[in-house]
């Protein structure tokens, strides 16, 4: 009888032992960062894009820039030249369309070191869509951009974030990383009022590799320089998706 209750506690002990080292095992790899994969991402869900950067302690704060058709090019003229001025390079997420309308200016945003994205062939609602037809669209955007650009593209957001399993899978088989944002300055809605959309990613919880969602509209022409300011009182930098994303 005391042999079994020995032999049971020190079955207990060997059991909790064998799970703490398990629970540490479990831990250091999702602290690692070198060579991570995005799939591994702890706050990633499969079948979903991703709302922020996989890389932890960046430094950067990734800022997209979505371009199509309708947007004003002087507000992205005053936007590239903003960013000139503060030597900061980021995303440009350009549709197909207006790639093909716009190929030398596509071409002087990626000679300035700006980072090129996919934001589709047209701007539809690619959550609506089944999986032939988002494949077909992004591919014709992609096949357009590098055409041009004669480089990879890397990143790919759907117009307005509306992703489904589909979007997201054929992303996937394109090669790209889907992703959305953590913060939206809402600029298509408040496009002559800068003090507004300053006033909202002050207000929201920024840290090491959040994503902001901008448009060239007047608005954040006149304040993408207060909201770097604000990247950087957090101690970041802006940047690019490639600058917090794991590769």
């Amino acid at each position: 009888m005391i042999m079994m209750v020995l032999n049971k506690k020190k079955l207990k002990k060997i059991f909790i032992i064998a799970l703490v080292i398990i629970l540490a095992i479990i831990g250091v790899a999702f602290m690692t960062k070198d060579k991570a994969k995005p799939t591994f991402n702890m706050f990633y869900r499969a079948g979903e894009p991703y709302y922020s950067g996989t890389k932890e302690k960046s430094g950067y704060v990734a800022i997209s820039c979505n371009v199509d058709l309708g947007w004003e090019t002087e507000y992205l003229e005053k936007i590239l030249k903003v960013l000139d001025e503060k030597k900061a390079k980021i995303t440009f997420a350009v549709t197909g369309r207006w790639a093909e309308e716009n190929p030398d200016l596509l071409l002087e945003i990626q000679k300035k070191g700006h980072e090129i994205a996919n934001h589709g062939y047209k701007h539809l609602d690619y959550g609506t869509l089944d999986y032939d037809k988002n494949y077909e669209q992004i591919k014709a955007s992609k096949e357009i951009i590098e055409n041009i650009t004669k480089t990879e593209t890397k990143f790919f957001q759907a117009p307005g974030g509306s992703f489904n399993k589909d979007t997201v899978k054929a992303c996937n088989d394109l090669g790209y990383i889907p992703y959305k944002w953590d913060i939206d300055t809402i600029d298509w809605k408040n496009r002559q009022e800068p003090e507004v959309i300053i006033q909202r990613v002050k207000s929201k919880d920024m840290k090491d590799s959040s994503i902001i969602l901008m448009h060239p509209t007047y608005a954040s022409a006149e304040g993408i320089d207060d909201i770097i300011k604000i990247i950087e009182e957090k101690e970041l930098k802006p940047g690019k998706l490639s600058d917090v994303f794991n590769l």
